[in-house]
This record gives structure tokens, sequence and C-alpha cells, in this order.
């Protein structure tokens, strides 16, 4: 099993931190340059908060009772570590300024930012590096971090008590569940009659209450009320209306859904009054929303399906980035849409509206790949202060593509990626490897795309292959992807993961793919002039393989990709064991395809062995395999490799799954040998 000293040798930067990077960058840029936005020290803030002249409601609640709000009603707002410190918690700003819009009294503790330096301080440890995640979850959580913090949360849980609030209100995350938790049920211990409220992402899964009552063993009844769907709707709803809410004892009552649809130009502007900027990473920025929801419907997301996608108008999006200038002294925003180009027409009148007004910012957002964005677009993109982008690509491959329903084509990707780039956008690609459907020939794809776009992705997350998402098309219609449950999700697995039927996809598939995507990564820097950085770059990847090839061939720059190729050459049995190992055999022989449509004559070793992998990659992608892979294909073309490989059927991360999974079938198999002695060409297909 990964010790907590070998997954502490992880690097995974997920994209917040490497967009992060990328405005640090940028920051140290226009500082030294000294540019047009000046001073970035953060000014004088005036704490008059700013209500809109007009105060009618814009839009209706979930309620029938509309009672008149008590002026005496009171609530706590809380963000408990571990959550994101670039800029204030955007989730809290957004609903101060509604609850206050609306006469609510609101008192703001962002523990969060504070345990972040406290613990820098007096222990010298950040465990909000995006590769320490895990601390935030058990058993890690309780052994090293909560004794560094406990004193520090009871703390806070005086000064929040000392607040006086009828309401206490808490959102919860994977990474902050566990303080989250400890100060609700000491709030509860010290003042039974305080009423606590819950919501965020972790208050949203199917799983919530059996998290509770079953994992964390909470007593039913200290949490009071889950929020779900649209956080503004519900819990001014809830806080209007709590009087004449029938109560059941000892029961947590749920508001919301799915099918809340606020209009977003109507609401009042987030308040950040509350917070000391100085305090977070970017003293120069907030976060701002000009869209929510999502235009897709990708099948391995759940986002879409949160609620309906909704714009702001451009004009209401430059009224509040002019009124948080003045008001705080900010010249900095992320967009926080999940993209920021899903209505087209608006984003582009947004730009234009930027350009053509008298602010000077800097921004960053996530985006979507569209071929309407063209090299004049990019270029306005980057006048109205655009720093970096971050693209949900996920495959090369237009078959992935269309079954995840991406609704992209490859050539928009590489269209847009160069055009990004030759304007001056910084632009950051996330990466799904081993969709279900994904077979050799579509993964080949990917690593076609991934060569021929090297120079102009700036950085780029690999991910740690395909998950399923609560909600998710995935998740909820697993049978047409082939998925092995048996009546509902995880009801079946292969070393705690997924897999497909006749074991063609299983985590060790995913892993041998994630592997040499690392290993094309980095021989793409050392031979082909790659510019882009692996944003969760394995430090130790030259440890799995050689690599040599004449240094005198010059990298053939861009590579068409190809159709109706078979790389499933090893067929040697019929029982599922057979059936998995010559699928893993076949993984393969994309690699010296690969490098040869690339480099030419090369030759080629790569090695898998549970102590290296579990170490580099962590005991969720890694298992008990042993692989050793070696490849030559000469000037001519002439082809040999070899493979010896074994797997052993047990546990690396103590999951009780493994028991039943032994149970049904032992998919043990001692060492195996394989070879290959032709042409490279017989793994052609025609080109596309």
């Amino acid at each position: 099993m990964a010790d907590d000293k070998n997954v502490d040798a992880m690097i995974s930067e997920d994209r917040d931190s490497i967009l992060l990077k990328i405005m640090d960058e940028d920051r140290k840029n226009v500082d030294q340059a000294k540019a047009h936005l000046g001073d970035l020290k953060v000014k004088n803030r005036s704490v008059t908060y700013w209500t809109e002249k007009n105060n009618d409601r814009g839009y209706t609640y979930w309620s029938d009772y509309r009672q008149p709000i008590l002026q005496s009603d009171k609530i706590s707002l809380v963000m408990a570590p571990a959550w994101g410190v670039i800029f204030p918690p955007y989730n809290l700003a957004r609903l101060t300024g509604l609850l206050r819009h609306y006469g609510y009294t609101v008192n703001v503790h962002d523990i969060n930012v504070n345990a972040y330096h406290y613990l820098i301080k007096e222990y010298n440890v950040d465990y909000w590096e995006s590769q320490k995640y895990y601390k935030w979850e058990e058993p890690l959580y309780t052994l090293e971090v909560h004794p560094k913090i406990e004193g520090m949360l009871n703390e806070y849980v005086d000064k929040i008590l000392k607040d006086n609030s009828d309401f206490i209100g808490f959102s919860l995350y994977q990474t902050n569940i566990m303080a989250s938790l400890h100060m609700i049920k000491r709030i509860k211990e010290i003042d039974p009659t305080k009423i606590i409220i819950v919501g965020g992402p972790e208050a949203f899964n199917t799983w919530f209450e059996d998290l509770l009552y079953n994992t964390h063993m909470l007593p039913k009844g200290i949490i009071d009320y889950c929020i779900k769907g649209e956080g503004e709707q519900e819990l001014l709803t809830l806080l209007e209306n709590h009087n004449e809410m029938p109560s059941v004892s000892k029961q947590m009552t749920t508001l919301g859904g799915m099918k809340s649809n606020l209009d977003l130009n109507k609401l009042p502007f987030p308040d950040y009054s509350d917070y000391q900027l100085d305090a977070y990473q970017h003293s120069d920025g907030v976060s701002i929303e000009t869209s929510r929801g999502c235009v897709a419907k990708c099948t391995f997301c759940a986002e879409t399906h949160f609620w309906k996608y909704r714009w702001r108008d451009g004009l209401k999006v430059i009224e509040e980035m002019k009124y948080q200038i003045a008001k705080y002294g900010i010249n900095r925003f992320w967009f926080v849409d999940s993209l920021v180009n899903g209505n087209m027409k608006e984003f582009k009148i947004l730009v234009d509206e930027i350009n053509n007004s008298d602010i000077d910012i800097r921004w960053n957002s996530y985006a979507r790949c569209d071929g309407r964005m063209d090299a004049q677009m990019f270029k306005d993109i980057v006048q109205s202060g655009c720093v970096s982008l971050s693209f949900g690509v996920e495959s090369g491959s237009e078959k992935v593509l269309a079954d995840m329903k991406k609704v992209i084509k490859v050539w928009e990707i590489e269209s847009n990626l160069r055009d990004a780039h030759n304007a001056g956008v910084k632009s950051h690609v996330n990466w799904v490897v081993g969709f279900p459907t994904e077979d050799p020939q579509s993964w080949t794809h990917s690593l076609h795309v991934l060569h021929n776009c090297r120079k102009w992705i700036h950085a780029i997350s690999p991910g740690m292959t395909c998950g399923d998402a609560a909600f998710s098309d995935l998740n909820k219609n697993w049978s047409k992807y082939n998925l092995q449950w048996n009546n509902e999700p995880w009801d079946n697995t292969f070393t705690s993961n997924w897999y497909t039927k006749d074991y063609k996809s299983t985590i060790i598939h995913r892993f041998i793919r994630l592997k040499f995507m690392n290993i094309w990564l980095k021989i793409m820097q050392d031979y082909a002039g790659a510019t882009m950085f692996n944003g969760q770059d394995r430090k130790d990847i030259k440890d799995f393989y050689k690599f040599k090839h004449n240094t005198n061939t010059t990298a053939v720059e861009y590579v068409a990709q190809q159709t109706n190729q078979g790389f499933d050459y090893f067929n040697t049995g019929t029982t599922s064991i057979d059936l998995l190992s010559d699928g893993l055999a076949n993984e393969y022989l994309v690699i010296p395809w690969m490098l040869y449509q690339v480099y030419g004559a090369h030759t080629f070793e790569m090695n898998n062995n549970p102590e290296q992998d579990l170490k580099e990659f962590g005991g969720f992608i890694a298992s008990h395999y042993w692989g050793g892979f070696k490849c030559s294909v000469d000037e001519d073309g002439k082809f040999e490799m070899t493979l010896r490989q074994k797997f052993e059927h047990k546990d690396v991360r103590n999951d009780k799954r493994i028991g039943a999974e032994l149970l049904r079938e032992d998919m043990s198999f001692d060492y195996k040998d394989y070879s290959y002695n032709g042409h490279i060409a017989d793994f052609d297909g025609e080109k596309i």
C-alpha cells in the first residue's frame, strides 16, 4: 500500500493552481514593466455597503409564504479549511451581498484563509498545495492536520457564537467537511438552539446523509437544513419562511434541487467588504460571474445537471467591474464561469464592451474550444486584458469527443490553441485519459493532438484517468458505456475502480496510457521543442523509460491522424484473464507506432512495477502490476517488441471492495510473455 511519504512525492496541480502560477508570472511582468495597470497595491477601501436603487425583488422564490423580513434575524456564514486562498470566497460574498440587500445582518468568517497563514507561520506547512488535497481526508486529517488546527477552530466557534446569530451557515466541500463538522458539533454542544444550515457541493451529493450518519456518525438533527441547488434562492426563502416551515425533531430538512433558474442580471453584486484582501494570494483581484451553468452536456460531468445555463448582460458585468475597482482598488478578475464563452454572442459583446470602456483590467477564466473564435477574436480577447484561458479539451479523438458529447472537432481544438498562442493567451488544457469508449486507436489521436499543439499549449493537466461523477450520464446511464456495474454504480469493481465488459478498459489499461502520456510530454520537451509544461509533472518520470533515436533527425512538425487501424494483435485465449492480459499487451503497440511517426527509427523501454508506480502515481491508479516492455524500429521500419507482464489482484488502498472482487473472480496472472517481429506499417491505417 502507498504510504503517506510515497503519496507526498506526487505532484498534481489542479487547473486553478496552474492559473494561479500564470497570474503570478503576469503580475511580476506587470510590476517589472510598470505597465498600464499602474499601482496594483490594495488601496484604502470603503466599508459603505452599496445597494441598487431599485430594491424590488427581481425573481420568484420557491415559496408561498412571502413573510416580511424580521430585522432581528442574523446569520453567520462560515468557510472552514481547506478551500482556495487565491481570492476571497465568491460564494460567501455573493450570499452576503444578496442578504444585506434585503435587510439581513450578516457576519462572515473566512476561517480558511486564517488557517492557511496560521499553519505556515506556526508549523511551516502548506496543506493548500494542490498535491496535498489528501491531507484533508481521512485518516490523515485526523492524524496530522486536525491536531494543529483544533484550538484555532474552537476559538472561532466562540467568535461565531458571540455574533449572536440565529442561523449559522457552512459551505461544504470534500476538503473542508472534516473541519466543518467539528465546528458544527461543537456549536450544537454549546448552544443547541442555533440553527445550522449547510450547502455546497458536498451537501449536494446523493450520499450526503449516509456520509453524515454512517461514516462520521453524527447524531441526527445536528444539522437543521441542507440547501441544494442555487444557494441565493433557497437561503433567502429559508430565512423568510423558517417560522412557518414544518419541523421534524431530529431530522434534517432539505431545500432545493436541480430546477432553479435565477435571473443573474437582477442579483445584487457580491460584497467583499468583510475580507482583508491582503490576506489572499492575489490581493489585487476578486472573482466575478458572467454566466452560470454549462451549454455542453459532457457525459463524464455532472455540472450540466446542477442548473440551467444563463448569462449576464455585458453592461451589467462592466458595471460590477467598475464598482469593485472603485470600492476595493483591484484590477484583476477571475471569471468563475464554467465557460466564459458559452454564449458566443454575449461573450463577444462583453469583450468589445471592455475594450470600449475606460476600465483597464487583467482577467482569466475557463473556456470551451469553439471554431467561431478566430485569430482576430483572440486578439480582441487579449486587448480586453485576458491573461489565460483554461480549455476542457479532454481528448484528441473525434469519436471519443462525440461519445463525450463535447460537440467540438479536432480542427477547432488545434486552431483555437494556435490562435490563442499567437495572440498572447496562455492556454491551459484539461485531459480525460481512458474514457470508456476510448480504444488504442482513438488514444493515438490524443497523442497526435498533443504533439501538434506542443508549442501552443502553455500548460496541461493530464488528470488521474476518467471518473464517473455523480449525476453525470456516465454515472446514471452506465450500461450504455458497457460499465460492469450490477444494479447501481460501484456495486461491482475491479481493483476498486470501474471497468468495462470483457475487461477491455480497466484501471490498468488507463494507467498504462496515463504513464505513457507523461512520458510523451517529457519526450516532446526534450526532442520536439515543446514549450508546454506538465502541471502534474512526475518528477521521477525518467526512471520509468529509456528512449534513443537519431538526434540529427528533426522531429516531424505535424502528424496527421489515421483511421481504420487495428492494435488488437494479441489474442491468445477466451478466459477473462486472457482478455485482460492480451488487452494490456495491445496497449503497448501504440507506443512504438506513435514514436516512429514523429521521431523515426528508435529504441524504447518502459517499466511498470508496484514499488515505483505507487510512489510516483499513488494507489488510486497504480496497482500490483508488473510490465517490462522493450521495442525497436529501424530506418526501414522493421519492428520488434517484447513484453513480460504479471498482475496480482490485491489491495493497495485498504479497500474492502477487493475482498468481494476476489470472491467473484481472482484476475491474477503470473508472468506472461508477448513478442512481435514485423514491420511498423503493419499497424498503419488511412490518413484522415
